[in-house]
Order: C-alpha cells, then structure tokens, then sequence
C-alpha cells in the first residue's frame, strides 16, 4: 500500500507526468495549456509517498480567502489506498494555515465515492450545475458511445 507523506508545489518538469495521469484517470482530461495556465494563476500541488515518488495532484484557484479546487487527481495505480483522504486533509491545513477561511469545488453527480469523501471532510453540498462536465454515454439509436453532458454538485467548506 502506498502512502501518501507530503504535499510539493508543481512545476513546469511535472507536466508530461500530470499529463499522463490526466489522461488515464479521465474520459475529456484537461489539455496541456490547461495546466499551463493553472501554473500561472494558482496553487498546485503535487501528492508525494515517502520517497518523493508522485502519487497525484491538485490544481487550486484562489480568490482572495477562498480556494476553490479545480482539479484533485490521484493517480490510478495508486487510487483506492487512501492518497486522496490523505492529500486533502494536508491540503486543507495548507490553505487554512495560508488564511483561506472557504474552500469550494464542484464534482460530478455520479463520482458517490469523491462526494462522501468531500462530505466526510466538512463539505457541503450547494447547489447543481446542469450539464458543467462532458461524459459518453450509450446511445441506444446508434448502438455507440455518444458526447453527452452530466451535472455537477457544488461543494464548500470552511476552513
């Protein structure tokens, strides 16, 4: 079992990496000059095991005293152990410790285990955004995977 032990900031020499991980985690990942620009205008992170070995990351807007996270991703050969609790819990000691008093996301309506996990760390749900995040799914008609849109919870915290 890996775990997770630190959190590092991101730099440009993490991008292919990321981009790797971006790309096997999700169906419609964030393209290069996504992250480009997110390295340029926020916090990012990237979770680190003992070793320094990366294990995932995270891209933070921030806004005044609120961080809102845009993209939390742990990568897959280390999902399911834990990481993400750990991660977000140095996460948000980070950012209450930097004066963020409300920390904000959104996240898909069907990702049950993201929103328990967020729930368990003090988040609440606000709101639905209609048809926030691109999907695929199964178009009886035509017998193939089709582009489709899925709403998105609205979370927050304070810190």
């Amino acid at each position: 079992m890996t775990v997770f032990s630190y959190l590092r900031a991101m730099h440009e020499g993490d991008l292919n990496w990321v981009l790797d991980v971006e790309q096997q985690a999700y169906d419609f990942p964030w393209s290069k000059k996504g992250f480009e620009n997110s390295l340029d205008q926020g916090l990012n992170y990237v979770f680190c095991d003992a070793e320094g070995t990366a294990l995932g990351y995270v891209c933070v807007l921030t806004v005044l005293d609120e961080a809102h996270i845009l993209n939390l991703c742990v990568a897959p050969k280390y999902q399911k152990q834990g990481v993400a609790r750990m991660a977000l819990h140095s996460l948000q000691s980070k950012l209450k410790e930097s004066g963020f008093t409300l920390l904000l996301l959104e996240v898909r309506v069907s990702n049950q285990p993201a929103i328990s996990l967020y729930e368990s760390f003090g988040f609440n749900r606000d709101g639905v955004r209609v048809n926030y995040y691109r999907c695929q799914e199964w178009d009886e008609v035509s017998g193939e995977l089709v582009e489709a849109k899925e709403d998105a919870v609205l979370m927050s915290c304070t810190l």
